[in-house]
């Protein structure tokens, strides 16, 4: 996997959850792995197809997930905020990632970000390998 490919989604979920949420991310760990798979309890699998194919996993904790869709909806009472949670992070890794998307499960190296905020975690697993020539 080249860096750009994993450094465009790494960048992007810093921007958009700072944007979105007002949350700060910084960057805790970096690791490899053999599969996306999260450690996390809340995750978004999203399937990469094109040029390249794989997955990346938005994976976090359920205090960073609460705290994210209360930035993002910002008028609604805590209850509400939390009924909404699955929707919230949802859309984020949309907005992260980008439309059109075709989402499967691959077995291919993966390179683990573990980011931190003052209100939880969030890890992104990015799995990628250059599609077939046809």
């Amino acid at each position: 996997m080249k860096a750009e490919h994993a450094n465009i989604f790494i960048r992007s979920a810093v921007e958009v959850f700072q944007k979105e949420s007002g949350i700060r991310l910084s960057r805790r760990s970096l690791s490899t792995k053999t599969a996306p798979i999260p450690s996390l309890p809340v995750s978004v699998i999203i399937g990469i197809t094109g040029f390249v194919r794989g997955q990346v996993v938005y994976s976090m904790d359920t205090n960073f997930a609460y705290n994210a869709a209360k930035g993002m909806l910002p008028n609604r009472l805590p209850e509400e905020a939390r009924r909404l949670i699955n929707s919230a992070v949802s859309e984020i890794a949309s907005m992260i990632t980008g439309k059109g998307i075709q989402v499967d499960f691959l077995t291919l190296p993966t390179v683990y970000i573990g980011l931190i905020s003052e209100i939880g975690l969030l890890e992104v697993n990015i799995a990628f390998a250059r599609a077939a020539e046809g």
